[in-house]
């Protein structure tokens, strides 16, 4: 019996994170699927962090019927969400058609620059990577500053759309550098630059 005693406490031990209590009124999205693809239920939530949204990820355990904790990915969503937060800045989840989990930010609340964000995360090497970014955006002064992107993270290519005032919309391709990126590190940073929003 010592055995599986000594394995539990050394799982808390190297994931100390995964054993922290959360307040269930900080939950502000969740949505389950099957986001590892071995036929068992999973569960994704977001839960308000002291700065952004913490990223807490479950994953069912085969033929046993419960849920286990498998990574917290902190501070890494952007957004507010509550009684005393704007509208216009929830970040929320979902799954999508082909079974993926997305990640959804936006601010349609303050200032003329106004955006909606869409992460799509994989699970890849018992961690949850981003695949894809949709990015679109607008300006409430400058109407012909709008557009949207797409770019599929895992190969680097992708498209950026322009709308200007008048005219047909102009679409050209565009690229960054592949990469596997972990969610827990990722950076946003090149896939805007290569949409380029102005």
């Amino acid at each position: 019996m010592r055995l599986p005693v000594f394995i539990a406490l050394s799982l808390f031990a190297v994931h100390p994170a995964l054993a922290d209590p959360i307040d269930t009124s900080s939950i502000v999205s969740a949505v389950a699927g099957d986001f590892n693809k071995d036929g068992e239920p999973d569960l994704a939530f977001l839960v308000r962090g002291e700065e952004a949204m913490d990223l807490h990820f479950l994953l069912g355990v085969e033929g046993r019927g419960y849920l286990e904790p498998t990574e917290v990915v902190k501070g890494q969503v952007w957004g507010q969400a509550g009684p005393d937060s704007l509208v216009g800045q929830e970040p929320f989840l979902e799954k999508l058609p082909n079974g993926s989990l997305a990640v959804n930010t936006r601010n349609d609340a303050v200032g003329r620059s106004r955006w909606n964000q869409k992460l799509t995360l994989a699970y890849r090497n018992k961690a949850l990577v981003v695949a894809g970014f949709s990015y679109s955006w607008r300006d409430t002064i400058d109407l012909a500053n709008a557009g949207q992107c797409d770019i599929n993270i895992l190969t680097g290519k992708g498209f950026r759309e322009t709308f200007p005032e008048d005219g047909d919309p102009v679409r050209s391709s565009i690229s960054i550098e592949a990469e596997q990126s972990p969610f827990a590190t990722w950076s946003d940073a090149a896939a805007i630059a290569a949409c380029n929003p102005g």
